[in-house]
């Protein structure tokens, strides 16, 4: 099922993910037009899985008869068994063969799977054959997945085989600001600078800082500053809190995870 918070409207885009981002939209707008199959990798957190389920709402919104299919692979496993077993192995594949976007999540658990990477082989070929979209995302790029068909790697490398890196901080600095806002959260000046310059990896640890400190606010009667902030989240573990990192030049997505998460 796709996340309603899941959209290319709440994705912050910045460096890091920029060309994911681009590649995504263009593949939502025109399925089967461009990038098929399209394989989306980053490291948990990273916004992800939000860029694959905001696929699929825009390409619901271009065309409200279009059919997309947003399922993970253990889930699809699961369910390809239980066909299976009810003799309705047919049925189950046309769910997705006749779908005009298939977005398949967590890639990398198709590792030893050959039965499933066998599968999703013919799967990849009926749906670019009838212009049809796949869009696949995964925590490593296709040639790390254990014991990979090499088949996959090559039909994968005929498409677009992007990533998504960690935030800078500005792309840091936006998705704070965005999320305090949404969350009608104020702090003083430079409390959310103080946070972005922390050299927070993913999306995910990003937003659990924010959490901890409207959690804290809530709590105290004085506005949290700088100082304040920089104690709460070294307290946390949170990496180098006295020694922030200098800003970059450029601006990336909240999922998920969601992604922006995931």
């Amino acid at each position: 099922m796709l996340s309603p918070h899941a959209s290319f409207a709440s994705f912050v885009i910045g460096s890091g993910n920029r060309l994911a981002a681009t590649a995504a939209r263009a593949v939502a707008e025109s399925p089967g037009a461009a990038y098929n199959p399209l394989y989306i990798y980053a490291r948990p957190g990273l916004g992800k899985t939000h860029l694959l389920m905001a696929i699929g709402h825009e390409a619901i919104q271009f065309d409200s008869s279009r059919t997309v299919e947003y399922v993970t692979v253990d889930d699809f496993i699961e369910a390809y068994h239980a066909a299976l077993a009810a003799g309705q192995a047919e049925a189950y594949r046309r769910r997705f063969t006749e779908a005009d976007v298939v977005l398949l999540d967590d890639a990398q658990l198709l590792a030893d799977r050959r039965e499933l990477q066998a599968e999703l082989l013919r799967l990849i070929d009926v749906l670019t054959v009838a212009d049809r979209q796949i869009v696949l995302a995964g925590d490593r790029p296709p040639e790390e997945i254990q014991m990979l068909d090499e088949r996959l790697i090559r039909r994968f490398a005929g498409g677009l085989v992007i990533d998504i890196s960690s935030p800078d901080y500005e792309t840091r600095l936006a998705i704070l600001s965005r999320r305090a806002n949404e969350r009608q959260a104020e702090f003083a000046p430079g409390v959310l600078a103080a946070v972005a310059e922390l050299p927070i990896a993913t999306v995910r640890e990003l937003l659990g800082a924010l959490n901890r400190l409207i959690a804290q606010a809530a709590v105290q009667e004085e506005p949290l500053n700088v100082a304040q902030v920089r104690r709460i989240l070294a307290a946390l573990g949170a990496p180098a809190a006295a020694a922030p990192t200098a800003p970059a030049a450029d601006a990336m997505g909240i999922d998920n995870e969601s992604d922006q998460v995931s």
